[in-house]
């Protein structure tokens, strides 16, 4: 069925498949003819130059048509609203031959890094994505997706990509959770994964003569939900007959199902005297018990707020702003040194305190305690307290001068946090713009090392303050300036943003200011410096 735009919206029995399992298979129902395409110029690409990395949707434009067909994009607005948007990152993975005298592997589909082909770019280990470059929060609800998309028919003997259901609401993965992967038969072309941005997932060996790609887009909510986005939404939460994965988390598939919404039908709280008990659980290695307890605790209601507080208080001065150091095991994956189930700062995604999750999901009633708590003296709980006030959204938009207060923390992770939190409460904005102003125009040298892939802590805090003017309730006569500013940064993700900011009023319902002259032709003149243009690629050379 279609909806008066064209776009293909899921049914309420897909979104909550995709809820339980993180995971749905579409056909993007393009022409045959355009996969072939995209599939000859990647083979020239690997032939004769290098990984697209970024740049391939400029490298191979008929990639749009794939994201923009109403299968996906409809997919996309029904799981993170109409307005989302394509994140900077992308990449191409490609999966190539294992040697002919290596092929004997008798694989199951479950095992954690078998061998693969010379020159692959993915990863056979079991994984969940780090956000790229920096990290950013693990979200329990659907901020982020992925699309992973096939170019060519992939049997399972040519190594598709393997998810394992349900994995994306888990703080880390477990080897138990092996034996639960989604391994598919047979992946026709143009087949894409609509998969949470969390879940576990992986490589598989590539047992044919010819390459395996596949290639890897994410996208991010700009809007909390007012109401449903696809097909449906207006019943209670019903467990669908098909979910797979290795936990039932029914409070918290029910809390994200009315978040979706933007509904919600009361749950049936525990006893309060089952409160300590259910605490206990909290930030566990047993993720079935820990998510449930989460959920079940945030139902009782504000007389659980003051054990929550003594509980999360628990984690204060134990440096836990800083990661863990990383080392490579005797397999060449990279392991933690110290406890892997201890909830701190990583540059590849954070878990918050699970009494984070918690406070945030009772909604407006916690917001007062966690104003308080942004307070803090140790850095950990300021994250902690801004990542669940992000998690509450528009009902606490009163938090948001609090919040800015953190924007001038000496630390880049405090910084950050309390920027996805503004980001994920969307009103009330203009408060933090000065900040948010400074942030983008001035450099803050004690931020500039490098941390990672050629990232500053800097670069990041410029890219989530970017997102919090995506998310916000800004005008772009507001912003203009300086979004144009930010087409002149150094770092790519920065401007990307801000070209999303500067052309959304062309087609927006919620922007009815458009760019001024000055401002549509600096944009332009951007767009036509950054064109790409690959005549003289290394097959298609004119003398």
């Amino acid at each position: 069925m279609n909806d008066e735009d064209n776009k293909v919206r899921l049914t309420d029995d897909q979104i909550r498949q995709f809820i339980c399992n993180g995971v749905l298979v579409l056909d993007s129902q393009i022409a045959p003819a355009t996969h072939e395409r995209i599939f000859e110029k990647i083979e020239r690409n690997n032939d004769h130059e290098f990984n697209m990395g970024n740049n391939v949707l400029p490298r191979i434009p008929e990639l749009q048509t794939v994201l923009d067909s109403p299968v996906v994009s409809g997919a996309l607005a029904s799981v993170l609203g109409d307005e989302y948007v394509l994140h900077p990152h992308r990449f191409m993975h490609a999966s190539q031959p294992l040697a002919p005298e290596e092929r004997e592997l008798d694989l199951s589909g479950s095992e954690n890094g078998p061998v693969m082909g010379q020159r692959s770019s993915g990863s056979s280990y079991w994984h969940q994505d780090s956000q790229s470059p920096l990290s950013r929060a693990r979200y329990h609800v659907p901020r982020l997706a992925m699309i992973l998309y096939f170019p060519q028919d992939t049997p399972v003997a040519r190594g598709p990509t393997r998810v394992i259901p349900g994995t994306h609401l888990q703080a880390r993965l477990e080897e138990s959770n092996y034996e639960h992967a989604l391994v598919p038969d047979q992946v026709k072309a143009g087949t894409c994964l609509l998969i949470a941005f969390d879940i576990g997932h992986a490589g598989l060996t590539n047992m044919t003569d010819m390459s395996r790609y596949m290639f890897k887009f994410v996208f991010m909510r700009t809007r909390n939900p007012s109401k449903p986005t696809w097909i449906g939404g207006k019943d209670t939460w019903q467990t669908p007959r098909d979910r797979k994965g290795p936990y039932d988390h029914k409070s918290a598939w029910r809390y994200i199902w009315d978040w979706m919404r933007a509904a919600s039908e009361p749950a049936a709280p525990i006893e309060f005297g089952e409160v300590p008990t259910k605490i206990s659980l909290f930030n566990a290695y047993d993720q079935g018990h820990r998510l449930a307890a989460i959920y079940d605790v945030a139902a009782v209601g504000e007389s659980v707020i003051p054990q929550l507080v003594t509980s999360l208080l628990q984690h204060a001065g134990r440096n836990r702003e800083f990661s863990l150091q990383y080392r490579k095991d005797e397999q060449g994956r990279f392991v933690p040194d110290g406890d892997p189930n201890e909830r701190r700062w990583n540059e590849g995604a954070y878990v918050l305190q699970d009494e984070a999750y918690c406070l945030g999901a009772m909604g407006p009633i916690a917001v007062d305690t966690l104003i308080t708590l942004t307070k803090h003296e140790d850095a950990w709980i300021c994250i902690n307290a801004a990542f669940a006030l992000g998690e509450i959204g528009e009902a606490a938009s009163k938090a948001i001068p609090a919040l800015t207060a953190l924007l001038d923390h000496e630390r880049h992770q405090v910084v950050r946090a309390a920027l996805d939190a503004i980001a994920c409460i969307g009103c009330n904005v203009d408060v933090a713009l000065p900040a948010i102003d400074r942030i983008l125009t001035k450099e803050n040298h004690a931020w500039k090392r490098v941390i990672t892939r050629g990232w500053t802590g800097q670069d990041q805090v410029r890219f989530n303050a970017l997102c919090v003017l995506l998310n916000s309730d800004l005008t772009l006569t507001q912003l203009e300036p300086l979004l144009l500013h930010c087409l002149e940064d150094d770092n790519g993700y920065i401007p990307a943003l801000a070209l999303e900011l500067l052309t959304r009023p062309l087609g927006s319902s919620t922007n009815a200011d458009c760019l001024s002259r000055r401002g549509l032709a600096a944009t332009i003149d951007f767009l036509k410096c950054h064109r790409f243009d690959d005549t003289l690629s290394a097959d298609r050379r004119v003398f």
